[in-house]
């Protein structure tokens, strides 16, 4: 799943949260539609100024919220976008890959 969000971003096809939610659907055998709920969570605009990757995460498997973000904060050293970007160690496609991978790994258990 991580290899499609990655691609989706990268062909610019959608935001970071978009990029999430579309690779999920689509692993998922589902339309990437649902992506469009997420147009206005990219560059900080998630609720709170989260990384809208994994915010589009927890709001797509909602009952393993707090586990997916406290093992986002751990790799990005942040669930905040601008702290995310402002400290440039982790970029925006890495914060798309590894929410999908963090959310494809919780939505196995």
């Amino acid at each position: 799943m991580k290899h499609l969000a990655k691609e989706f971003h990268a062909s610019r096809k959608g935001n970071c949260a978009e990029s999430v939610a579309a690779a999920w659907a689509l692993a998922r055998g589902e339309s990437p539609e649902i992506a469009a709920q997420f147009t206005h969570c990219g560059a900080g605009r998630a609720e709170n100024g989260i990384c809208g990757a994994i915010y589009a995460a927890g709001k797509l498997h909602p009952e393993k919220k707090e586990e997916m973000h406290t093992k986002f904060k751990e790799k990005a050293g942040s669930l905040h976008c601008r702290e995310i970007r402002s400290g440039k160690k982790f970029s925006c496609a890495n914060c798309v890959e590894t929410a999908a991978d963090i959310l494809d790994k919780h939505s196995k258990k």
